[in-house]
């Protein structure tokens, strides 16, 4: 069924506004935005966007607002695993007709998994109150066309980044984890990432793509190493619950894909018997 929210002003009707489609721009090429957006990783940079034609004459008699630079189009992007909302905004100007381009740049790392876009024309500015006109800012006069776009590509889904180390003054490594939380029930996507090392020759085949695969086998193995290594130094008891997509729960779930052992068994492993974990970790990888 569907909802109607229904307002104590008048409002314009999505109809009376010619919405465009969203759209995806990566690497200054344009296309329609797809469900899942495709070759998409934590590293990425992609524009997403929409555009509208609005006559000014309709916009007026909808609302009984004179001025229609009061007004301004704006574009939400929500993404729920990170707790995170970005927001663009442009103001009508006071041309018959006009046509607007709201853009966003889905920022590198504070993304993950889903994100729910949404566009509206809202009040810009506070005004005297007039019987059944909007008069507070923020007031929703339209609300244009929604949609619910899926991270998860088929390009690497674990959250990496490229640096310089010698401009953060790190050890010339290909690759380190860069892990800052308190506790394992923490959200892995803000606490962990993988910082590829541009600087450095391996560094640099592992952003190229593809990515071969023996170079691809040591990377999983080390970064699972490191993992257990983090989680170790935290203590995890058989009976541990963590919340879904915490630290815990991700690493946990590597585990049992790799070893096939919870993270409680294997980090008994790792702090019992080294060497054996580390025999372990490479027969798994190099399945």
């Amino acid at each position: 069924m569907s909802k109607t929210r229904l307002l104590p002003y008048r409002t314009v009707a999505t109809g009376d506004l010619a919405w465009g489609g969203w759209w995806l721009e990566r690497n200054g090429s344009r296309e329609p935005l797809p469900d899942l957006l495709p070759g998409w990783d934590y590293a990425a940079s992609d524009v997403i966007g929409i555009s509208v034609e609005i006559e000014s004459e309709k916009v007026r008699n909808a609302t009984s607002i004179d001025r229609i630079d009061l007004i301004e189009a704006v574009v939400v992007v929500d993404c729920a695993a990170m707790l995170r909302r970005f927001i663009t905004r442009q103001r009508l100007s006071q041309a018959d007709v006009q046509n607007l381009e709201l853009s966003l740049a889905l920022p590198p790392g504070e993304v993950a998994h889903k994100v729910d876009l949404s566009a509206y024309l809202l009040l810009a500015e506070d005004t005297p109150p007039r019987a059944r006109t909007a008069s507070r800012r923020g007031s929703r006069l339209c609300a244009g066309p929604t949609r619910s776009v899926h991270l998860e590509g088929d390009a690497s889904r674990f959250p990496t980044e490229a640096a310089s180390f010698a401009a953060l003054r790190l050890e010339n490594a290909p690759w380190t984890l860069s892990a800052v939380f308190d506790d394992l029930s923490d959200s892995f996507m803000g606490s962990v990432r993988l910082l590829v090392n541009e600087d450095h020759e391996l560094g640099r085949a592992v952003l190229a793509q593809p990515v071969e695969p023996q170079l691809e086998a040591r990377i999983k193995l080390e970064v699972l190493r490191s993992l257990v290594a983090l989680a170790s130094a935290h203590g995890v008891a058989e009976d541990d619950d963590f919340p879904p997509d915490s630290v815990g729960e991700v690493v946990d779930s590597m585990c049992q894909l790799f070893l096939d052992r919870s993270l409680q068994e294997t980090i008994q492993t790792y702090q019992r018997s080294p060497l054996k974990f580390d025999r372990l970790l490479h027969a798994a990888v190099d399945a």
